[in-house]
């Protein structure tokens, strides 16, 4: 139930369950979600896995996720200002900038089977239900 615009009034609603405080208003929530915030997206989807496999089954040529490649890797040097000792001076600075490809796109079906062989990959290593996997990645 996706919470769309809403067209005609009231456009927001009172949420429930707030009592009134002074020098406050109850909070508000879109008519739709009168009940309560969304948990899920759909009823039958409780992890990501369920609801990749679900994207799987409903879009299965749609793209999921993309990637790029590094084309080159230019690198620049600028002069910027920075205060030493209290007096504004010009540093050089070098600045890296990624010239990338264009996306190559991984469909939900395919993501399936990705994930169901990394899956496998880590049954296989030992890991059951319970069981905690450390991922990391640079976020540069």
């Amino acid at each position: 139930m996706p919470l769309g615009q809403v067209h005609k009034p009231p456009f927001t609603i009172e949420a429930t369950g707030y009592e009134p405080i002074d020098g406050h208003t109850i909070p508000r929530r879109h008519p739709r979600a009168k009940d309560g915030l969304l948990t899920t997206p759909a009823d039958d989807i409780k992890t990501v896995y369920d609801f990749v496999l679900r994207s799987a089954k409903k879009y299965p040529t749609e793209p999921a996720t993309g990637t790029r490649k590094l084309i080159k890797m230019h690198k620049e040097i600028k002069k910027v200002q920075k205060v030493v000792d209290g007096e504004v001076t010009e540093v050089e600075k070098e600045w890296q900038l990624f010239e990338l490809s264009k996306f190559d796109f991984t469909t939900y079906e395919e993501y399936g089977q990705l994930i169901h062989k990394v899956g496998a990959g880590l049954r296989k290593l030992g890991l059951s239900k319970g069981g905690k996997v450390h991922l990391f990645a640079a976020t540069r």
